[in-house]
């Protein structure tokens, strides 16, 4: 056996770390939406300096809903566009991305290195980023529901 030869690791999802993300996911994204709303419902967030959100409601059915969250900005040269769809699972009380920057199909888990240069933990690093987006969203409004930051494009 050659003492020069590095044995790597097998990378194995942090299941725990994954589902706590989705579950405070969960719980974030209903401190931010109204207690009724329906599909095809859309919220224009601002978040100042010319960067707002634009969240939609995609689908709704019993025990899921789909939204989709896209990053917008009057100063598009600066900065880059987003797009992100997750699942919200009632019955779970999860929150799950599902499709990020046009990818549709995020591995819990990717060989590394890889052709496409994701990382070995995608999934769980696009969750704790749609975390952090909740948690910036819930920070820039003082009340669950302020018309000056969460505006409904419905009373628009």
């Amino acid at each position: 056996m050659n003492m020069n030869t590095v044995k790597k690791e097998k990378y194995v999802v942090d299941l725990k770390r994954l589902q706590t993300i989705c579950s405070r996911n969960y719980a974030l994204l209903l401190r931010l939406l109204p207690l009724e709303y329906i599909q095809g419902q859309q919220w224009h967030i601002e978040l100042g300096q010319g960067l707002y959100f634009e969240l939609s409601v995609s689908d709704i059915s019993p025990y899921t809903e789909q939204f989709t969250l896209q990053q917008r900005s009057t100063l598009s040269t600066l900065v880059g566009q987003m797009d992100i769809e997750f699942r919200l699972y009632h019955d779970a009380q999860m929150v799950e991305v599902t499709k990020y920057q046009q990818q549709d199909r995020i591995r819990p888990n990717n060989p590394y290195p890889n052709d496409k240069l994701h990382h070995k933990d995608e999934k769980t690093q696009i969750n704790a980023l749609l975390k952090d987006w909740l948690n910036l969203a819930i920070d820039h409004q003082p009340d669950k529901i302020d018309d000056r930051l969460l505006k409904n494009s419905a009373s628009s």
